[in-house]
């Protein structure tokens, strides 16, 4: 069994291999909740993946990986009035030692409590099993560290999920954030747009993402033209050293 902890000083904690049954990630919410993959949420993402054609459009693609995984963890009809925080402890797995070894991610299933952590692990799930069908080209890496947005206070812990690709344009790196849609507007019309967060990492960029620094990459439909982000800035990445600048 493998697991992918967080570091407590949003160092970036990177994953890029196949998760598995028992399977586990700790800290997902600091002071509280480790996360437990299971066979069950495996076989769901499974039945996602097989619901998506194969396309060119990488942003057509992470548009119907997002509203697939929000239509995993959210529900109308979902009865939970529990806190995150509590809805974890309420499910809990125990051992027959009676120690408690997580929450299968399974359990959250429309129960409109899931987050960053949830969201990005069904999402590099989902990617990854289209990676092995040969219907996207990009690698994927799981990746726990902070996020900080420009007039909303400090730094929190954060997960999001980096895109690499073997070439030399803009968009060999791309950062994708399933937790947090961006607002563009269209340049010449001035029509305001609600799209996944979706950046381009520049190689220096990158560098300080893994390196245990932050960046504010640049949404990616600015790269491609037309759009401005009109959204607050976002940095990624460690947030401690641009604090003593």
């Amino acid at each position: 069994m493998k697991s992918i902890e967080r570091k407590f000083d949003g160092s970036p904690t990177i994953f890029n291999g196949i998760l598995e049954d028992g399977d586990k990630l700790f800290n997902t919410i600091v002071g509280f909740g480790t996360i437990i993959i299971d066979n069950e949420f495996l076989n769901d993402m499974e039945t996602i993946c097989e619901k998506l054609g194969k396309t060119d459009n990488l942003i057509y693609t992470l548009t119907n990986i997002n509203i697939a995984v929000h239509g995993y963890f959210y529900s109308k009809e979902s009865t939970n009035k529990l806190p995150r925080k509590i809805f974890y402890d309420k499910n809990k797995v125990v051992d027959e030692d009676g120690v408690d070894i997580g929450t299968k991610l399974s359990s959250l299933k429309g129960q409109n409590v899931a987050l960053c952590s949830e969201k990005s692990l069904a999402t590099y799930v989902i990617y990854k099993k289209l990676l092995e069908k040969g219907k996207v080209t990009r690698i994927p890496s799981l990746v726990l560290s902070q996020l900080k947005v420009e007039g909303y206070g400090n730094d929190e812990p954060h997960a999001f999920i980096l895109l690499n690709k073997d070439c030399n344009d803009p968009t060999k790196h791309l950062l994708f954030d399933p937790e947090n849609p961006t607002t563009v507007k269209e340049t010449k019309s001035g029509q305001e747009e609600r799209v996944v967060g979706l950046y381009s990492v520049n190689d220096e960029e990158y560098d300080n993402l893994v390196n245990g620094r932050s960046c504010s990459p640049t949404s990616l439909y600015e790269i491609i033209g037309s759009y401005e982000e009109i959204s607050p800035k976002r940095t990624y990445g460690k947030i401690e050293m641009d604090k003593l600048k």
